[in-house]
C-alpha cells in the first residue's frame, strides 16, 4: 500500500484523498493549502486555503483540454502560495495523475525543469504516479513548451529575473 502523500519538494506535498482528510497529516504537515483536483470530492474544513481544479481523470479529450487550458493558473496559484510560505497539499483521488500533473506543471514554472525531468522527480518520490502511464503527459507537455519557448523568454527580458521566478 502506498503512503497518503509524499513530499516532492519542501512544503509541496502530493497525495490523494486520504491526505487531504487525514486529521493527523494535515497537523503534523501544517498544511495550509489544498489544491483539490476533482470536480466533487469535499475539502477538509481544517483548511483554511483552498482551491479546486475541476477535471475528471476519465481519458476523455475535454478533460486533457481541461487540464491543458488550466496548466499556466495552476502552476502560478501554486507557486504563489507556495512563496507565502504555506506548506501545500496536492491532491486527487489516488494521487496518481490529476494532481500529479499539476505538480509537474509546477516544478516545470518553479524549477524550470522540463517535463520529462519533472514527472520523473516526482515518480522517483511517489513511484505510483503517472501509472501506468501519465494520463495528462500531453498536458503536462503542453506546459512545458508554453513555459519553455514562450514564458520563460519573456521572463529572462526582465531586469529582476532570477532562476527561482
Amino acid at each position: 500500500m502506498s503512503a497518503i502523500a509524499h513530499e516532492i519538494i519542501p512544503r509541496l506535498w502530493l497525495g490523494n484523498v486520504k491526505a487531504s482528510t487525514n486529521e493527523a497529516f494535515i497537523t503534523n504537515n501544517h498544511i495550509h493549502v489544498v489544491f483539490n483536483c476533482t470536480k466533487d470530492l469535499p475539502f477538509s474544513p481544517m483548511i483554511p486555503i483552498k482551491y479546486r481544479i475541476p477535471v475528471d481523470d476519465n481519458l476523455q479529450e475535454i478533460e486533457i483540454k481541461n487540464m491543458e487550458l488550466w496548466s499556466s493558473e495552476i502552476a502560478f496559484k501554486i507557486m504563489a502560495e507556495y512563496r507565502k510560505g504555506y506548506p501545500i497539499l496536492v491532491h486527487c483521488m489516488a494521487g496518481m495523475q490529476r494532481s500529479a500533473a499539476a505538480v509537474a506543471f509546477t516544478l516545470i514554472a518553479y524549477q524550470h525543469m522540463h517535463a520529462l525531468d519533472a514527472m520523473r522527480h516526482i515518480k522517483q518520490i511517489r513511484p505510483i504516479a503517472f501509472t501506468p502511464r501519465a494520463n495528462f503527459g500531453r498536458s503536462i507537455d503542453y506546459f512545458d513548451r508554453m513555459f519553455h519557448g514562450e514564458i520563460l523568454p519573456e521572463m529572462k527580458k526582465l531586469p529582476y529575473h532570477s532562476k527561482s521566478d
